[in-house]
């Protein structure tokens, strides 16, 4: 058994319809029904489920005031606004509910740090970085930064007078989703991504 399973998810971000791509679904569709004849009928689970993805860019019931549209002075919570969050570029506004969602997730937690250390002010060095801005920047082609599915996101910070690696053992111990060890960078990084695992890395 391979210690390196492949998950679909990631055969289709880089899907582009090329020959070589178009050959291997086609030997991998052939495998799965050799497997299972029955796997790949309409009337399956998985199918009623992938039908439903157009769907899904329909209107969203917001779950606070935080919406795409809001101003940048308009504050996520209580000290945390959203333009810290997109550093008051419109190319980085978000445009998607479920973004907004995640990143009040994220702000409500950088609160409870916040709350933590005093109340001292929190210091966002990277938000929400759309496709054109992560690209610019060298990001990974899969950063949580990009908050391009329902849940994913992170913010990179730091708490002005109060050292850095005394913040990030904090979070390691309170935060149960993902975890870049930036402190020798000078920044801790608070994200979360597809099937919310707990995670950790070195920068």
């Amino acid at each position: 058994m391979t210690q390196n399973p492949l998950r679909l998810l990631d055969l289709f971000r880089y899907y582009k319809e090329l020959p070589h791509q178009m050959a291997a679904i086609k030997e991998l569709e052939e495998t799965i029904l050799k497997k299972s004849p029955g796997v790949l009928n309409r009337d399956q689970g998985w199918f009623k489920t992938w039908s439903q993805a157009g769907k899904q860019d329909e209107p969203r019931t917001p779950k606070s005031l935080f919406t795409p549209d809001k101003p940048w002075d308009f504050k996520i919570t209580p000290h945390i606004s959203y333009g810290e969050l997109s550093f008051c570029e419109e190319e980085r506004r978000f445009v998607k509910q479920q973004q907004c969602d995640t990143a009040l997730r994220l702000c409500q937690y950088l609160e409870q740090v916040r709350m933590h250390f005093g109340n001292k002010p929190i210091v966002i060095t990277s938000g929400y970085r759309p496709p054109a801005v992560n690209r610019r920047i060298g990001g990974s082609t899969q950063s949580e930064h990009l908050y391009n599915m329902d849940g994913i996101g992170a913010i990179d910070f730091y708490i002005a007078g109060v050292d850095i690696y005394k913040v990030q053992e904090y979070v390691d111990k309170t935060w149960d989703y993902s975890l870049g060890y930036g402190a020798p960078k000078g920044f801790v990084h608070v994200g979360m991504r597809l099937g919310k695992p707990r995670i950790r890395w070195n920068y």
